[in-house]
């Protein structure tokens, strides 16, 4: 059951998403009722149910009948299977657990709203990142206070994780004046080194910059994009942190033994 309520609770969350993912770039309120984007029609309580009301209407608006975007259940979907992902894998018990795991679903919906936003329209936004810098701090800081003994161990590691894994993108931002990073993928390293610490943020790093080193040679052999053509790499650093969450001590382990260490 409560499996079940962690997945309904996931997709609830990404229909919130969808909210944050269509206003915040347009600088609009998050308050008021959702309405269709074609005929204006406030949407009523049974056609906001995630992915449900979706299929339920035929992927159509009830009054206008104009086609609804697959990206709105999308991302309900996929929010709602991360958070299922992670109640299976971390299977929280103690209250330090706890937090880790309200921190990890933070930082999917944190994410899921990156990616997109970034992906539509090249913004890592302020008032996505900021918030998001806060949150991470404070469940840092609960978790030490949580765990007896640690100190401020999170709290420390995950600050020196966010300001030298900022760093390097600081400095090609600084050197390259803008040209080759934007200054959101500087800031967007802060909340996600609070997040991960070390050495999950290595991790997390290394994916980024690999495939999106692959994806766009992929590209340039394809003709879609140029040496010059930007791409959305804070797209790339999400999926590093999400790949670090889930897979980074085992990979981190692997690599160790790797060395014989």
């Amino acid at each position: 059951m409560l499996t079940i309520l962690i997945f309904i609770f996931g997709l609830a969350i990404g229909s919130f998403l969808n909210v944050i993912i269509l206003r915040l770039p347009k600088e609009k309120t998050l308050t008021g009722r959702s309405a269709c984007p074609r005929c204006k029609k406030v949407l009523g309580t049974l056609e906001l149910v995630p992915v449900f009301s979706f299929l339920f209407l035929g992927g159509k608006c009830k009054n206008c009948k104009q086609p609804i975007s697959w990206r709105y259940p999308l991302i309900e979907f996929l929010t709602g299977l991360c958070f299922l992902l992670a109640w299976l894998n971390f299977e929280p018990v103690a209250l330090p657990e706890w937090i880790v795991f309200a921190q990890v679903l933070f930082l999917i919906a944190f994410g899921v709203a990156v990616f997109v936003i970034d992906l539509e329209n090249y913004l890592i936004l302020d008032n996505l990142v900021w918030p998001a810098m806060v949150v991470f701090l404070v469940l840092n800081f609960a978790y030490d206070l949580a765990l007896p003994g640690n100190g401020f161990a999170r709290t420390v590691n995950g600050l020196l994780a966010a300001l030298f894994s900022a760093l390097p993108f600081y400095l090609i931002w600084f050197f390259s004046k803008g040209k080759a990073m934007g200054f959101g993928d500087v800031k967007l390293m802060l909340p996600l080194g609070l997040s991960l610490g070390w050495p999950l943020v290595g991790v997390g790093l290394f994916v980024a910059v690999v495939s999106g080193g692959v994806l766009g040679v992929i590209l340039m052999a394809l003709g879609k994009k140029g040496l010059k053509s930007p791409l959305p790499f804070g797209c790339f650093l999400i999926v590093g942190a999400l790949v670090a969450v889930f897979y980074g001590s085992d990979l981190v382990s692997w690599y160790l033994s790797f060395l014989g260490l």
